[in-house]
């Protein structure tokens, strides 16, 4: 059947509809593409003083860091040795250290008791002669971290974490930031804090005053340490939860044995300065981004199976400057993360909340931005992954508080029957005695704490904290 005239003209104009809408959309994505590209990004900027990592003038030698990164090394080297030869030179290939046999790391149920799910004091108790050979096991790492533990309390040693350097030349994929190593003195760091426990757990067990105190005096030196001289999220992370142990220890310590509180005093006291700062962590952070930012678009069609190509092809290197606008995607990010510092003035709870707002805000593609579009999705999905880090912040000092209130109560003998009252005459913050409860039983104090547990706690979300039975 032939077309009539009208079903023609119809067909006509969807053609012309069609087309027009095709080329429409062409010349919109040429128009961005003129928008977002390497020639018309933001000329680079210095970058904010208030987000400049620190640097450390202390030597390698006097600088725990090292010791703690070479903690593992064999039985004849020197663990800071050890651990400048494998910051020097971090990938195992080419990493050259002298007496490479590693010492394994204690792995047992005592080193790894988690004080959020258990009485971990109570749990050594339990087993004295386990907990004898659990620490004449481990008698060489004991006795390294005692060395830098009476380094720290003497004045010989110090705590700075570096921050390893960007490397001049991308040769291979592990010369990229993110690939190099972080913290690595982590693992040397919380073998020492639970050794000192243990220590302290088994002076206790023996009646040994003075080693109990002696003990504990090293955990402090090198928990507060840690707490001041941590730069990185990761190393910080760790600092507040070696110190949350701490105090949960000292907690269960003076619920065995009351009499013991007056001489936890000096235990408890105020904490570093850095372990206040809810932005101790920014200027670590917003680097690595800006160093990831940066080498982002030096990488760009260089990949090849893990690798990095010397030279990527003609069409690969014109394809990688669209797109993608490295200097506004940094001074964008260094813009947020200025805002996140102002909000950390006001402490880890104000922080928290304020993180908390901008994640409840609902992502939507049409509030992205027309130039540097794909910067801001980048972003868009990184940032919302700090939000809870000041949680855990926000817990250390509820627990250093509560630690006080167990200590305060032990000193003064406080009855079981008046502890409520006393509770409630306690200078607390409002937040502080919304999560700050006494027990039905007067016997311990009920901790809701801010951070979501990760493993689900036998007494759901709230924290046991023993007191003693008077």
């Amino acid at each position: 059947m032939a077309m009539t005239t009208k079903t023609k003209t119809v067909l006509r104009r969807l053609a012309w509809g069609v087309g027009g809408l095709c080329l429409g959309l062409i010349l919109l994505a040429l128009a961005w593409l003129a928008s977002n590209n390497r020639w018309v990004d933001a000329e680079a900027q210095p970058r904010p003083a208030a987000l400049q990592p620190r640097s450390s003038e202390r030597a390698p030698e006097a600088n725990v860091f090292f010791d703690l990164s070479g903690l593992f090394a064999g039985p004849q080297a020197q663990p800071s040795r050890v651990g400048q030869a494998l910051w020097a030179t971090p990938t195992p290939e080419q990493a050259t250290v002298a007496d490479a046999h590693l010492l394994p790391q204690p792995r047992d149920a005592a080193w790894s008791c988690s004080w959020d799910l258990n009485d971990c004091l109570g749990l050594w108790l339990q087993d004295k002669e386990g907990l004898r050979l659990r620490l004449a096991e481990q008698a060489l790492l004991l006795e390294r971290c005692t060395a830098l533990a009476d380094g720290l309390l003497d004045g010989r040693l110090g705590f700075d974490e570096l921050l390893q350097q960007p490397r001049a030349e991308l040769r291979r994929a592990s010369d990229q930031y993110l690939g190099l190593p972080v913290a690595p003195h982590l693992q040397g760091a919380r073998v020492c804090a639970r050794g000192f426990q243990l220590q302290a757990a088994w002076a206790q067990s023996q009646g040994q005053a003075e080693a109990l105190l002696q003990a504990l005096g090293r955990a402090q030196a090198l928990s507060h340490a840690l707490l001041q001289g941590s730069q990185s999220l990761l190393a910080n992370t760790l600092a507040w939860n070696q110190e949350r142990q701490r105090l949960r220890l000292l907690a269960g310590l003076m619920a065995l044995e009351p009499a013991l509180a007056p001489r936890l005093q000096a235990q408890l006291g105020p904490m570093p300065e850095r372990a206040r700062d809810a932005g101790a962590w920014m200027a670590a952070e917003s680097f690595f981004g800006a160093q990831a930012m940066q080498e982002m678009a030096q990488v760009c069609g260089r990949r090849d199976g893990g690798q990095l190509l010397e030279q990527a092809g003609l069409i690969d290197r014109w394809l990688c400057h669209f797109g993608f606008m490295p200097q506004r995607t940094q001074q964008a990010n260094d813009a947020w993360w200025l805002q996140q510092h102002e909000a950390a003035k006001a402490g880890p709870e104000a922080l928290l909340k304020h993180l908390q707002a901008q994640q409840a805000r609902e992502f939507s593609m049409w509030a992205l931005p027309w130039r540097n579009t794909i910067g801001a999705m980048l972003l868009a999905v990184a940032q919302p992954a700090f939000a809870d880090y000041p949680a855990k912040q926000a817990d250390l000092l509820l627990d250093h508080r509560v630690a006080q209130l167990a200590l305060a109560l032990a000193t003064q003998n406080v009855p079981v029957a008046e502890r409520a009252v006393w509770l409630a005459r306690q200078d607390l913050t409002p937040s502080q005695r919304e999560r700050i409860t006494l027990s039905e039983d007067g016997l311990s104090l009920r901790v809701l704490p801010w951070a979501k547990p990760v493993t689900p706690s036998p007494g759901g979300l709230s924290r046991s904290w023993p007191l003693p039975p008077l």
